[in-house]
């Protein structure tokens, strides 16, 4: 609002426009050659461009960002004819404009920034050759800590080397004593369970074919949950007989005589469902597999 109203100033105070004339000497802002009215010869004139330079969106962003390490001496001396001027005080500014009042301010920091910079320079430098200095000191006493602490290292690797062959030595010793153990023990199992080895056998053959089987046993079981859950044992048994045929004429590897219970039943948890009242009948527990194994939720009728 302050700014909008310096920009409808046609004929500004002596105060806003020497403020405004600072900022466009600091920003390179040229004048504009108009002739004065009381002399008739042409002086310079920065308010058309000083209007124009506060119009900008990014005016005041612009003082903010301003690069106040490098002002040009040129320009300080200039600022500094302006800064001795009583119109350029910031009281009296004050009186006639908040915004230039802010900017006369701003122009005033960057002039005491810039004298107060150039007394500070040569203890920067100072302070440089000092960090400077004491920075290669430093990478020297690195360098030589660094040396040492390759030595410690070294060190440390074989100290750690040894404690691990120690270790080593330590755990092979208890392996052999456990191996010995288990092979006195395996050797008692062996002799003891001989009798197993037959049964065994048949079972590991069993578990090979279901193996082989597998994928024909698992897409009829996958089949019998999703879509034949509320038909009637012949029908299943139809519909079961008619996918293996397909299996088999599609060279998929599934079972003979194809069984939900067998595929996806689990005993122990079948032997549960009887315990708690389901009937031991091959419908009845493949229906309780079926809604156990479903992923959608199941619609149970009591038919009683």
């Amino acid at each position: 609002k302050d700014i909008a109203e310096i920009k409808a100033m046609t004929n500004p105070p002596e105060p806003v426009r020497l403020v405004l004339t600072a900022v466009c000497i600091m920003k390179g802002i040229g004048a504009v050659r108009v002739q004065d009215k009381d002399t008739g010869r042409k002086v310079d004139d920065y308010w058309p461009n000083a209007k124009k330079m506060v119009s900008e969106m990014g005016f005041l962003q612009s003082l903010k960002d301003y690069d106040k390490d490098n002002i040009p001496p040129a320009v300080i001396n200039k600022i500094k004819d302006y800064t001795v001027k009583d119109d350029f005080q910031p009281s009296r500014v004050a009186k006639v404009s908040k915004a230039a009042y802010g900017i006369c301010c701003w122009v005033r920091a960057m002039e005491t920034y810039d004298r107060v910079a150039k007394v500070v320079a040569p203890k920067r430098e100072a302070l440089a050759a000092a960090e400077a200095e004491y920075a290669t000191v430093m990478a020297g006493l690195k360098e030589k800590q660094a040396e040492l602490q390759v030595v410690l290292d070294k060190l440390q690797a074989l100290n750690d080397k040894l404690n691990a062959l120690e270790t080593e030595q330590t755990n092979l010793k208890n392996q052999v004593e456990d191996c010995s153990r288990k092979l006195e023990r395996a050797e008692q199992l062996i002799t003891s369970l001989g009798g197993e080895k037959t049964r065994w056998t048949a079972m590991a053959e069993q578990l090979g074919y279901d193996y082989e089987n597998l994928t024909g046993d698992v897409i009829l079981a996958s089949g019998v949950i999703a879509y034949l859950g509320a038909f009637t044992p012949e029908f299943r048994r139809d519909a079961v007989t008619a996918w293996s045929s397909i299996s088999q004429t599609k060279q998929i590897p599934g079972s003979a005589q194809f069984a939900l219970e067998k595929c996806l039943g689990e005993p122990v948890k079948i032997r549960s469902w009887t315990i708690a009242g389901l009937p031991n009948d091959a419908f009845s527990i493949e229906n309780g597999i079926i809604v156990d194994k479903a992923r959608r939720w199941p619609l149970c009728i009591d038919p009683q």
